[in-house]
């Protein structure tokens, strides 16, 4: 005998008044059960999205606002770098770097290109000094040659600037 068979049994042997309760019974669970699963997770779910809408709005609003700026800085950055002489800038950041000591060439190449040789430099030190330049002054590096040298952590580098990296950061 099944569990299908005995359910009907079951159901066949209990009286009207028993069918009535257990019917309202069931549904009552059934309802209970879809008032757990369905309806209070979806009424909880739309009281945070109520609360976070405003934020997440507020937020995409302020992205619309930074990137009409980003757009501003970019094209006043492209020609603030190039009125500038690039050559003096370069030489204006490596004395106040920790490359100041280190014998150095710094040469025009192009418009908008220095070409930098040094026969011995840290090579920690040049490491923090390009990543300042173009985080400060705008200038990146467009192709560099490190090669180590016999005492630890010196380097000989040859390498070209161009003007129009990040943007010139105003204080």
């Amino acid at each position: 005998m099944g569990f299908g068979q005995a359910v009907r049994e079951f159901w066949d042997a209990c009286s009207g008044r028993e069918r009535a309760a257990l019917g309202s019974a069931a549904a009552f669970a059934l309802v209970a059960a879809l008032y757990g699963l369905l309806w209070e997770p979806g009424v909880n779910a739309s009281a945070k999205l109520s609360v976070s809408l405003p934020r997440l709005r507020a937020q995409a609003e302020d992205m619309r606002q930074q990137q009409k700026e980003i757009a501003l800085l970019r094209k006043s950055s492209g020609t603030t770098s190039q009125v500038a002489d690039l050559r003096a800038l370069l030489r204006a950041s490596m004395a106040r770097s920790a490359l100041a000591g280190a014998a150095h060439s710094i040469e025009w190449q192009s418009n908008d290109r220095v070409v930098f040789a040094a026969a011995s430099v840290d090579f920690d030190a040049w490491l923090q000094w390009t990543g300042a330049v173009q985080r400060e002054l705008g200038i990146r590096v467009e192709s560099c040659h490190i090669s180590a040298l016999d005492q630890p952590g010196r380097v000989r580098i040859e390498a070209s600037f161009v003007s129009g990296g990040a943007g010139p950061r105003v204080p």
